[in-house]
Order: C-alpha cells, then structure tokens, then sequence
C-alpha cells in the first residue's frame, strides 16, 4: 500500500479512488488495454465512472456499519460479503459483475492491490450465483410470504411489511418514518439521494401497519441492535420461505414489484392511466414513467 494511505478514512478514499479512475475519461480504452496487458486501472466514460462510484460509496457505507472506518482494516472478506449479500438478494448476472468490477478497480485505485487481485482471481465465484439477467419478479402470494417470514422472525414479518406496503428497498427499510395525523409515509435519502413521500389518505389500514412495524424495527435498533445482520438473515429468509412456498425467488426486491403491480392497478382504477403513471413513478422515487411501468408490469 502506497505511503501514506494506510490509515485513510473509508469516505477520504472514495476522493481518491475518483481521482484515479476519472483520469481514463478521454484515454483511448483500447491503447491503455494494450499498454497493460489487457486491463485498465481507469474507467472510460462518464456512466461507467458515476456507476462504480455509486457502488463504492455504497460499499463504504456498507463497512462503516461493520465499524471499519480505516482503508488498512479492510479485507478481502468485506468485500466478499458485500457481493455475496447482493447475490442473496436476487441480483442478477450482470449486476453482480458490474460491482465485482467497480470494487477491484476501487480497491486497486486506492492501493489495496491485495484484495483488487484476490476479486480478480475470485470473479467468476460471484455471477455464476446470481440470478440469470432478467427482469424482478414479484412473488405470487406475498401475504403468505409475509405470514411465513413473520413465524419465523418477528421482525422479519415487519420488513416485508414495510417493504411490501410501501415499496421500500431493502436499504431503505430503516429510513422510513410514519406520520400518522399527515397520513403520510417519508423515506429520506433514497437511491439517488431521493427523497420519497408517500400519502397514505386512502389507505389508512395499511398506514398503521407499516407504523407497527416501523416501530418494532426502531425498538430492535435502538436496543442495540444490527441491522447490518439482520438484513442478511431477511434477505436468506426471504429466499428460504420463498423456496418453500414454491414462489420464483427473485430477491427482496419482489415485495417492490408487488407494491408497484397492485399500486398502479388501484390508481388506475380510481383515477385513470395517465395519474397512475405520474403517481407510482414519484412513489417510487424514480424520473422517468417507463421505470414505474416496469416493476407494475404494465
């Protein structure tokens, strides 16, 4: 490791790693290929460039709640973890890959060559357990998913709840905060730095469950809990239960997917097509209607 970055702060690396990466922008991928037996320790594009940093600020995020604050505390098996969850999750092959390729050209940016090698070595480990590229689906029967998950955990019950209700994200699931006399449910900081508002005036009944369950989750924390392990076992839950029930496992993602189909059939049932399609697409704090048409299937 180059002098001087053994006790860098986790977010101070991300500086770092940027720098190095974006000085590809502009290079001919093909001559830097050529110059180094094949590979590029740079990103060339933009899009490529935004994406991989996504996924390391999320991988920094991710160690910072395993307590490692420090680049020399990292090891290989935080970064096999942080994939592996993502493969329970029910990514796909080509996500999977996708930030395999960011975390060793971060690792690698930010003079961890150590575990930039052992990604390397260890790449084909990760995609070939990941769901095949294709699109989220949602399970067919989420009530009994829930039912099942909850006889098994509590608390597992209350995430798909949250998750199922609301459309949250597995990341999201902690940020959620109920206002009961606003009848509204608030997500700060989504994907994207989003912030999400979701008005629950027509769905009263539902508002309460997803405050019970939030508040069941905010006792688990605040007791100490770790959310980090908890996410893990729910994810392998979900899969588990989901096998069970003979439902296509997709990942956590399938309760958004069932948000998203019933949400815009009932919108567009009370309010037409064109308001279900501006309405979901804020719900589910994405820009563009084709995203939202997408996980309703529509």
């Amino acid at each position: 490791m180059p002098r001087g970055l053994e006790k860098m702060n986790i977010f101070r690396s991300l500086k770092v790693a940027g720098k190095v990466l974006k000085m590809g922008i502009g290079m001919s991928k093909r001559a830097v290929y050529k110059a180094n037996d094949g590979t590029s320790p740079f990103v060339h594009s933009y899009s490529t460039y935004n994406r991989y940093m996504g996924i390391a600020k999320e991988f920094a995020n991710w160690v910072r709640e395993q307590g490692i604050n420090r680049v020399d505390k990292l090891t290989y098996e935080h970064a096999r973890d942080f994939l592996q969850e993502k493969v329970n999750q029910g990514l796909s092959e080509k996500t999977i890959k996708v930030n395999t390729s960011a975390l060793e050209k971060y690792f690698s940016a930010i003079g961890r060559s150590d575990i930039a090698n052992q990604l390397r070595e260890n790449f084909n480990s990760f995609w070939t357990q990941a769901a095949p590229s294709g699109q989220t689906l949602g399970f067919a029967n989420p009530n009994a998913m829930i039912e099942k998950l909850s006889e098994k955990n509590t608390l597992f019950g209350d995430i798909a709840k949250i998750q199922y209700y609301t459309g949250a994200r597995i990341g999201d699931v902690k940020k959620v905060e109920v206002n009961l006399e606003a009848k509204t449910v608030e997500i700060s900081g989504s994907k994207g730095g989003r912030d999400r508002s979701l008005d629950f005036s027509d769905r009263v009944e539902k508002l309460e469950q997803v405050k019970e369950a939030v508040d069941n989750l905010k006792e688990y924390l605040n007791n100490g809990g770790n959310w980090s392990e908890l996410r893990k076992e729910y994810t392998e839950a979900v899969r588990d239960t989901a096998n069970q029930l003979g439902e296509t496992y997709t990942g956590t993602h399938a309760f958004r997917v069932n948000y998203a189909s019933e949400r815009y059939t009932e919108l567009t049932e009370k309010y037409g097509q064109e308001y279900a399609d501006k309405e979901l697409t804020k719900e589910l704090g994405h820009n563009r209607i084709s995203m939202s048409r997408y996980y309703a299937n529509k």
